[in-house]
């Protein structure tokens, strides 16, 4: 008898857990869309853009933990923020110029040290291979169409 009467207080508890979480969780979930359905709530994303601006957030945080970023990585979101904003910003091409000349004389810097190893007959076998494997490094992370606009408006630039 004994053990009849803890099950059924065992029961009983049971069931009044499982309604007090039933009860914590549509209080919880009733709060919840008040506050988004409430226009005044900080909650409520008024516009699509404070969300990507959130996301951005995030990620200015998470990247201002970091010691270094490739150059890639900034210039492809420089890219994306030129395309959102219709280059609205106005610094899109300053610091995408800046970048690109750093990147051009670091590259030439590293040619040149790797050319002193190299006999001089197999320089453009060299040179070629490094364009390469540059234009593949771009296409990898997804640059690969913005590479090769560059490398042709440079030809062109080079022919004027």
């Amino acid at each position: 008898m004994e053990d009849s009467a803890r099950d059924k207080a065992r029961e009983k508890g049971n069931t009044q857990y499982k309604e007090n979480r039933a009860e914590e969780r549509a209080r919880a979930k009733a709060t919840l869309e008040k506050e988004l359905t409430d226009q005044d709530s900080p909650k409520r994303i008024r516009h699509d853009l404070e969300l990507l601006d959130e996301v951005i957030q995030k990620g200015f945080d998470t990247l201002s933990k970091m010691e270094v970023i490739s150059p890639a990585t900034a210039i492809k979101a420089m890219e994306m923020k030129h395309k959102l904003t219709n280059g609205s910003t106005g610094g899109y091409t300053h610091w995408l110029e800046e970048i690109k000349l750093r990147e051009a004389a670091r590259e030439m810097a590293i040619t040149t040290a790797i050319l002193q190893f190299v006999p001089v007959e197999q320089h453009d076998a060299v040179i070629q291979r490094m364009e390469t494997v540059t234009r593949e490094y771009y296409e990898s992370i997804g640059l690969g169409e913005a590479y090769a606009q560059q490398v042709a408006r440079e030809a062109m630039e080079e022919h004027a």
